[in-house]
């Protein structure tokens, strides 16, 4: 798909697909009150192509085929836009969308986030620092499709629209300076992110602290530009189409963009224990967990060494590899590299942890986390259906796919909900895993307060029942509270020196 400025000979297509989606709207929930007599007029998009502000999409760029869909983009925000507390403050460097639509006839096909990421690079490039826009708080279609695609949903406000329309709508808000677009990427695009050379000044990760690791210092993460690993042993104890009977390949990274003071993996997460080994040896890891009956090869944390990945997994492709690679993530991903890892990744095992920024602030130190996940998942989301949906073999086994996880904490039952709802709202029903796992560490039990304790049965019950009263068909859920070696194994260094048998010869 295409998105171009609109010119003077589309107006009568423009038209025609407007007033066919005004119709279409009538009566419904999300009726936009769309009139052609009074707006959009056709003097009014007339003028708007005549500025430059409306943009169509098409199959391609050079057909003249019907529309897809359309909208305005202009610096024009409602009197009332002044009600909300806007992330990038001040009226000057703001776009807004107006008028967006997709054809009657092209609905299903991804139109909506194609024109949402043509409007966040118009934007751009007009230099404006927030995209802005107002949408009736009954179209919860379009309320999903914003928030999936990364925009701050900064609360429901009293609108007057043309016409004497008084509305309830959503004000919702894009971060152009500092949260990235999430467009698609085929497999096989230039990584311009995930290559060695941008360890120079690390901007891998959300943080983007800029640590100069090519030089020996270390980021927010605690990794320099060395490869530290912890673990590399097959783990029963995953979700069953990850794990299966077999085991799944799991290869744990020390250090972690994120400082949960919760964590249950600390000694590698923020004590940073494991050892430096050479990328080469990455590459053999993989091949030696895949010949002792790996179903996969699971990358647990790896966002601060993925730019290791794309030729070590590739090496180890070109050795015999024949297996799918799992990211086991926290979540806290730039769109970027998801993009970037697109054709590397076979399986997203994403956490969900926080839909209220105060408490991702106050636990991990990122209030950005909610917005951050939301995004990094829609574009996960995107590049599995580009690559045909979820795949699972005949034993149950899952070869692409998605699936979030999300740790329920003491005390945050009302939260877990909360990430419920934004799984649902961005991803639709995707399975997901609903875990009670949380175990106290030492720093929490000597803080004493709800994080103290375990999960209660009633919490745990309280977002399993919101869960299936959502509609996710796909869950897993765990039977017992306590953390034991099943789901934390002994980080004891298994499997990361050379193997006893001498290195893996390339296969026949």
């Amino acid at each position: 798909m295409h998105v171009s400025p609109a010119t003077a000979d589309d107006l009568p297509a423009l038209t025609h697909m407007y007033a066919a989606v005004a119709d279409a709207m009538r009566d419904t929930p999300y009726d936009a009150h769309w009139d052609m007599a009074y707006h959009p007029t056709e003097e009014h998009l007339r003028a708007t192509i005549a500025a430059g502000d409306l943009f169509i999409c098409r199959e391609e760029a050079s057909a003249r085929g019907p529309i897809l869909g359309a909208f305005v983009l202009d610096a024009d925000a409602d009197e009332a836009y002044a009600q909300a507390s806007w992330a990038v403050p001040g009226a000057d460097g703001i776009a807004v969308i107006h008028l967006l639509a997709v054809s009657t006839g092209a609905r299903g096909r991804g139109v909506g986030h194609v024109l949402v990421a043509a409007a966040k690079e118009a934007a751009r490039k007009r230099g404006a620092r927030s995209l802005r826009l107002d949408v009736l708080a009954s179209n919860a279609p379009a309320v999903a499709l914003y928030r999936s695609e990364g925009f701050v949903d900064l609360g429901v406000f009293t609108l007057a629209y043309d016409g004497g329309f008084i509305v309830s709508a959503h004000l919702m808000e894009f971060d152009l300076a500092n949260t990235e677009t999430s467009g698609r990427a085929a497999a096989g695009a230039e990584r311009t992110l995930l290559r060695p050379a941008s360890l120079a000044a690390c901007e891998l990760c959300p943080r983007r602290c800029r640590a100069e690791r090519l030089d020996g210092r270390a980021g927010i993460c605690g990794a320099t530009d060395t490869l530290k690993l912890a673990r590399a042993a097959l783990h029963m104890w995953e979700e069953p189409p990850i794990s299966g009977e077999a085991g799944s390949g799991t290869i744990f990274f020390s250090g972690c963009p994120l400082k949960c003071v919760y964590c249950q993996n600390h000694e590698i997460s923020t004590g940073n224990f494991g050892i430096e080994v050479p990328p080469e040896r990455l590459v053999e890891i993989m091949l030696e967990l895949e010949g002792q009956g790996a179903l996969n090869i699971n990358l647990v944390t790896a966002t601060h060494y993925a730019h290791l990945l794309p030729e070590a997994v590739a090496r180890a492709r070109a050795r015999g590899l024949s297996i799918p690679i799992v990211y086991n993530t926290s979540g806290y991903e730039r769109v970027r590299a998801v993009r970037e890892l697109d054709g590397i990744v076979d399986i997203w095992l994403t956490d969900f942890k926080y839909a209220d920024a105060r408490l991702a602030s106050q636990l991990s130190h990122v209030p950005d986390y909610p917005a951050v996940a939301r995004a990094a998942l829609a574009q996960m989301v995107r590049q599995i259906d580009a690559r045909g949906g979820e795949r699972v073999d005949e034993d149950g086994i899952m070869r692409r796919g998605i699936i979030v996880r999300h740790l329920v904490l003491p005390g945050h039952a009302d939260d877990s909900c909360a990430v419920l709802d934004a799984i649902w709202e961005t991803a639709g029903d995707v399975p997901i895993s609903v875990m009670s796992q949380y175990t106290p560490n030492e720093q929490m039990r000597k803080a004493g307060g709800e994080l103290a304790r375990a999960v209660t049965a009633e919490e745990y019950e309280l977002v399993l029942d919101h869960a299936d009263d959502l509609g996710f068909t796909q869950m897993f859920w765990q039977e017992g509270g306590a953390v034991d070696e099943s789901f934390t194994p002994a980080f004891d260094t298994s499997g990361v020196l050379t193997c006893a048998d001498g290195p893996i010869r390339p296969r026949a």
